[in-house]
């Protein structure tokens, strides 16, 4: 028995000292740990869920999305309700989704490089989805789930929450109908001439807006990991290349601002041929004497070479740098190339007149764009803009983009008589396949040589061909840079870039849905009488939309009794000379198209009102009215 006693006391006194434990551990669990314990047991059933914010879009000028959302519902589902439910047993009304959220690009290639791509986290990664990141991501929310013993995720009522903000829109001043139109005609181009690539980029010089940038071969950022990383880059900015005699603008420039020289000088271009620091610069013609303006006109290399060497060192670079070359131009896209400009120490002797003629010094091909703007623009260098506006949620402006004129680099007379030149080259030089009938066109042609990597000379068969322009000469509205990279059988700037020229601009001015036929093939207001307070000056320009009221007496061509007037032939005319045969009716031109007048309404010899309207429908000879198929 005392063995028994001894064994069930030993026993007792073990279960009590485990009771007791337990008792203690409950009470530190529960008083003295109590918080700690709640909140671990908080976070095994409840979550904290994120709640991305919708990215905002990114829209051309006009409105279109060029980068939006789409949207797909998560598994979770998350009810506002205070019990468990499953999913499938919840009134839609009830219901609150979360989304995963991907990015859409409507139009796939077009304008890829520009837009950029986003990554996995949704951040942008390239072109205008980094650039304006901060404006586009938004403000991601939260939400506090509860979870039952099926893993249902529920949230409640009574737990906090923060509802996302949605990012910004931002307004690009690229418009999608001038994009496709662009690399439309540069992917055609580059396949016809089998060249390795291409680059285009069309600005209206007044402004420095940016209507299209466009780069071959091109890439598609929905499915940007497909492409190599140098395919993602928008070339128009992220590539260099020497630009050839489209930089004997500059020099021209600088020699007739500084009065060097004038267009009817004579240079003696020394039958093709120039020796400079024992290396000779050479012509594709053996020429005589030239005209500075023939030289400009036919490109010689050797006549500008001769030029440039009477241009002190100091001046040159001093024009170099102030139209922007060696600098960013301050465009709204990451990653934008300086180029290459070597300070003078750096000169070899013969460096001034190589870098004359588009050597030995590194562009790209919007600050090449840029310099043509100047000209156009009276002399002025403006900063190109690639965004118009950026808008909140909320429908608010929370910024716009502003002209900003840089500085004056050339008088307004020099860039008037380097017009002039330009239109030379258009009329009868380098570049008259660039033409567009009846508009007068400002541009120039370059050809420039590769460094064969083998040799280290430049090669005869690789090479860079461009054209840059504007249009009308007289008021520039339309800039467009063109460059061809590595066309077979070394194809020249007049022969490969100046045709694209022409096709893209021609199908730009003749597309319905735009506004340039009529502005750039109208011109400015006539001189007409008129008086008060809102007569509009002649010459001046209107603002789109508005109207403009002439008070004029019925011509002679109208019956004098009834103010009658018969309908003029138009079909088969030049745009203007069917619009100057319509006035002197007393008829009021409505223009769809340019070029040459296919239709008209009224038919030809029908009577009709004093200043009555008439229709004019017209297409370019090569051209159809509506544009060429675009993607």
């Amino acid at each position: 028995m005392t063995v028994f006693k001894a064994r069930t006391g030993f026993i007792s006194l073990i279960l009590a000292c485990a009771f007791g434990g337990i008792v203690v551990r409950l009470f530190v669990i529960q008083i003295l740990d109590g918080e700690f314990y709640a909140q671990q047991s908080k976070k095994q059933i409840q979550q904290r869920a994120l709640i991305p914010a919708q990215r905002g879009n990114i829209l051309d000028r006009k409105g279109m999305a060029l980068a939006t959302n789409v949207e797909s519902r998560l598994e979770v589902s998350t009810l506002i309700d205070s019990e468990p439910q499953s999913p499938g047993s919840v009134a839609a009304g009830r219901q609150k989704g979360f989304f995963n959220v991907k990015r859409l690009y409507p139009y796939g290639e077009c304008a890829g490089a520009v837009l950029g791509y986003v990554g996995n986290d949704g951040s942008g990664l390239g072109g205008a989805e980094f650039y304006f990141n901060r404006f586009l991501k938004g403000e991601d929310g939260w939400s506090i789930l509860s979870r039952d013993a099926k893993n249902n995720k529920y949230a409640k009522i009574n737990l906090p929450s923060k509802l996302p903000r949605r990012g910004s829109d931002v307004y690009l001043t690229l418009d999608l109908d001038i994009q496709k139109i662009v690399e439309n005609a540069l992917r055609q181009a580059v396949e016809q001439l089998k060249a390795s690539g291409g680059m285009c980029v069309i600005e209206e010089p007044e402004t420095g807006n940016i209507l299209a940038m466009a780069g071959e071969p091109s890439f598609n950022p929905n499915l940007a990991v497909r492409y190599a990383l140098g395919q993602r880059l928008n070339k128009c900015i992220n590539y260099t290349y020497e630009p050839g005699s489209t930089f004997k603008v500059l020099t021209a420039a600088c020699a007739l601002q500084e009065n060097i020289i004038k267009e009817t000088d004579t240079v003696d271009g020394n039958r093709g041929c120039y020796e400079v620091y024992e290396q000779k610069i050479r012509d594709k013609r053996a020429y005589g004497r030239l005209s500075f303006l023939e030289a400009f006109k036919y490109s010689s290399n050797v006549c500008f070479a001769k030029v440039a060497s009477t241009i002190a060192n100091d001046r040159f670079y001093s024009y170099i740098k102030d139209f922007g070359f060696g600098a960013q131009t301050g465009i709204q896209l990451p990653g934008e190339e300086i180029g290459i400009v070597r300070p003078i120490n750096k000169w070899s002797g013969r460096s001034r007149v190589t870098i004359a003629i588009g050597q030995e010094i590194s562009v790209t091909l919007l600050q090449m764009a840029m310099l043509f703007s100047a000209i156009a623009n009276k002399g002025v260098l403006v900063e190109p803009r690639m965004y118009e506006k950026i808008v909140d949620a909320d429908g608010s402006v929370a910024d716009s983009a502003r002209y900003k004129p840089l500085r004056r680099v050339i008088s307004q007379e020099t860039a008037d008589r380097l017009k002039s030149m330009m239109c030379e080259v258009v009329k009868g030089g380098t570049g008259t396949k660039a033409a567009i009938k009846g508009i007068a066109i400002a541009g120039k042609t370059g050809t420039a040589q590769k460094i064969d990597k083998t040799t280290g000379a430049y090669s005869d068969k690789r090479g860079w061909a461009s054209f840059i322009g504007f249009l009308p000469a007289d008021h520039p509205m339309l800039l467009c840079a063109v460059v061809i990279d590595e066309p077979a059988n070394a194809e020249m700037g007049g022969s490969a870039a100046a045709p694209v020229f022409q096709k893209i601009m021609s199908q730009i001015i003749s597309h319905p849905q735009l506004e340039y036929a009529e502005k750039i093939l109208r011109g400015p207001l006539p001189d007409v009488a008129g008086s008060g307070e809102n007569r509009s000056v002649p010459g001046a320009f209107l603002d789109p939309g508005k109207k403009l009221t002439m008070y004029t007496s019925p011509p002679a061509a109208a019956d004098k009794n009834s103010g009658m007037v018969m309908v003029p032939p138009c079909v088969g005319k030049d745009l203007r000379d069917a619009v100057n045969a319509l006035n002197l009716k007393g008829l009021v031109p409505h223009i769809r198209g340019a070029g040459i007048v296919r239709g008209q309404s009224p038919r030809p010899g029908t009577s009709v009102r004093y200043a009555e309207t008439c229709t004019l429908t017209c297409t370019f000879d090569n051209y159809a009215l509506s544009a060429a198929p675009v993607r």
